[in-house]
């Protein structure tokens, strides 16, 4: 994608976006039908030009793109192997779309599965930080991720006990094979269902790790370097400390370096933080300790930066970046440009530096701004709230400001879908004028944008390392709960350690897309109370646990956390089947009419 591509998605069509969007809004809501090809066969029949405008709109993108459509079409299959064993209702109904619209099946295959690989980046991660003096208690560190991705992404959680490794193993990462160490950590972590790599964690010695995408100017590997969950996991697996563990990241990119795009790793332990910001195989790292930050999708260190790699400036220079004779430089300024996957190095040289990108910086300022306002006082009581926002009020470019009252972008008075269709004049071009798209931290979307999981983690000094902890909700968290899972735990529920836990939230988070006033009530009706009751039981089961442990008695103590982390889950999962109901019940209340007495 170069730089005329993202222009293009600049002036993209919002009328193909909406009739996107009305599509895979529409599948759904009727993958759940027990008759899906049925239901898929009347939509396709009463919506065939729709669909037809849908998938021209799709083919318009991939030409100007330049697209290799059999990749495409490769990565399409491969996602339908994955909806056939999760959701088969989805693919009778696709194939059912495209018997009743008079289509061929892999075009209503693509449109639903594989359409960021055509339509290109929209907008990622949101990362909390909060570290000593800024927390209740003034100790610890806590590093709170939502980790955004496609909305059709699903999550694990992935227990991996400490082992010996011999002198000649390797580590298989995604693309690349890299020499394995003798001995790795124990630790807990969240990842995208199937994936070695993970997209957050802790370990044994309470180090933890969470990692936000950001756009590079520099020379990237692509598949020949280190995808960046394998870093994530090679950080969780080999490091002791936060300090250790920049070293692991500044050794592993800087012999390998990183695959698609730009990198900050966030790597806390019970007594610092350290963000590590990489950028091809050239890296920025700043110590944080009794203070506040936030993450988006681009760089924030400046010349501020504590450690850098030895070639930081010297390779600016020789890009003729900065000034010949520069000693020091803003790193976010230097490194940051506009795309975020670009597809090869060509002219990577002349790439456009860009310091900030509009959604980016909304949602990091917004983060800072709750931070801010709980300094001295954040746990994770005060973060789970942050993790749910959808912005109180919101200024718009002009200076505008329109109320957001908590709901997500699509349901707020800032969209108006409904002049969209019913114009007095015959258009004379393909687009209308529209709002531009607020992007929240708790991400509502059903491209790329959207909360696949979120994953809190809190360490501390005063407590066994065994109860380094992350907390962690499937989904958007404002429509799901959190999950406890400590690093001491030596048995993970199987509904976890697979999709299966994270396809029920799935389920809400898509039943609930489009009609958030209808269902949220009812949801947080049921997991409220859950959540509520977790908090509090979080400090009476580590008393215990503690008391266990001094007591010498680690047998009960083993036991205690065991039962303590399979009692949340499956508390958790019977919290969402009452969330479900509640839909249920809002749903055909909604859909009540009286007859005139």
């Amino acid at each position: 994608m170069n730089y005329k591509r993202k222009a293009f998605f600049q002036r993209i069509s919002v009328c193909s976006i909406i009739c996107c969007i009305v599509l895979l809004i529409s599948a759904t809501a009727f993958a759940a039908a027990h008759n899906s090809y049925q239901d898929g066969l009347e939509f396709g029949r009463l919506n065939s030009a729709a669909i037809q405008s849908n998938i021209d709109a799709l083919k318009k993108m991939a030409d100007e793109h330049t697209i290799n459509m059999t990749t495409v079409m490769e990565q399409a299959y491969q996602d339908e192997e994955l909806y056939n064993k999760i959701m088969p209702d989805k693919v009778q109904w696709m194939h059912g779309v495209a018997e009743g619209a008079n289509l061929p099946y892999e075009k209503l295959l693509v449109l639903n599965s594989v359409d960021r690989n055509i339509t290109g980046f929209q907008g990622e991660c949101t990362t909390f930080m909060a570290q000593g003096s800024a927390l209740k208690g003034s100790k610890g560190t806590i590093i709170s991720k939502n980790r955004d991705q496609s909305a059709a992404t699903l999550s694990e959680i992935g227990l991996q006990e400490k082992a010996r490794h011999s002198s000649d193993e390797v580590y298989q990462a995604a693309y690349i094979d890299i020499p394995q160490v003798i001995e790795t950590y124990k630790f807990v972590g969240s990842r995208t269902a199937g994936r070695w790599g993970y997209g957050m964690g802790i370990n044994e010695f309470q180090v933890s790790v969470s990692d936000n995408d950001s756009t590079s100017r520099d020379i990237l590997e692509f598949k020949k370097g280190l995808h960046d969950n394998d870093v994530v996991r090679l950080v969780l697996e080999r490091a002791k400390t936060a300090r250790e563990r920049v070293d692991v990241v500044a050794n592993l990119v800087e012999k390998y370096g990183q695959s698609w795009n730009g990198i900050m790793f966030e790597i806390g332990d019970p007594n610092e933080l350290w963000i590590v910001e990489v950028t091809g195989h050239r890296w920025a790292a700043k110590r944080y300790v009794n203070t506040i930050t936030a993450r988006s999708n681009q760089y924030e260190i400046g010349d501020d930066y504590d450690l850098c790699s030895k070639d930081l400036v010297s390779f600016a220079v020789e890009q003729k970046w900065v000034k010949e004779g520069t000693q020091r430089i803003n790193f976010r300024k230097v490194y940051g440009t506009l795309e975020l996957y670009p597809e090869s190095n060509d002219n990577f040289a002349k790439r456009p530096a860009v310091e900030k990108l509009y959604n980016t910086e909304m949602r990091y300022q917004r983060a800072m701004e709750l931070l801010t306002k709980a300094n001295g006082q954040i746990d994770a009581g005060i973060l789970i709230p942050f993790t749910r926002d959808h912005y109180d009020t919101y200024k718009l470019p002009s200076g505008k400001v329109i109320d957001m009252h908590q709901v997500p972008f699509y349901s707020s008075d800032a969209v108006d879908w409904y002049n969209r269709e019913w114009m007095p004049e015959w258009p004379k071009k393909d687009t209308i004028e529209t709002s531009i798209y607020i992007r929240g931290i708790c991400g509502h979307d059903l491209g790329w944008g959207a909360t696949s999981s979120t994953g809190m983690m809190i360490s501390r000094p005063d407590v066994p390392n065994e109860l380094g902890v992350m907390l962690h909700s499937f989904m958007q968290p404002c429509n799901s709960t959190y999950i406890p899972f400590y690093v001491g735990m030596t048995k993970l529920d199987p509904r976890y350690s697979t999709p299966k836990a994270a396809y029920t939230f799935h389920n809400i988070a898509m039943r609930s897309f489009g009609y958030y006033k209808l269902y949220h009530d009812g949801i947080r009706l049921a997991f409220d109370p859950y959540e509520k009751q977790l908090l509090s039981d979080m400090p009476a089961f580590e008393q215990q646990y503690m008391e266990l442990k001094k007591s010498g008695n680690d047998s009960e103590a083993q036991n205690a956390i065991n039962n303590f982390v399979a009692e949340k889950c499956n508390s958790a999962l019977k919290a969402a089947d009452k969330a479900l109901d509640n839909m249920e019940e809002a749903a055909i209340r909604n859909s009540q009419w009286q007859a005139r007495q």
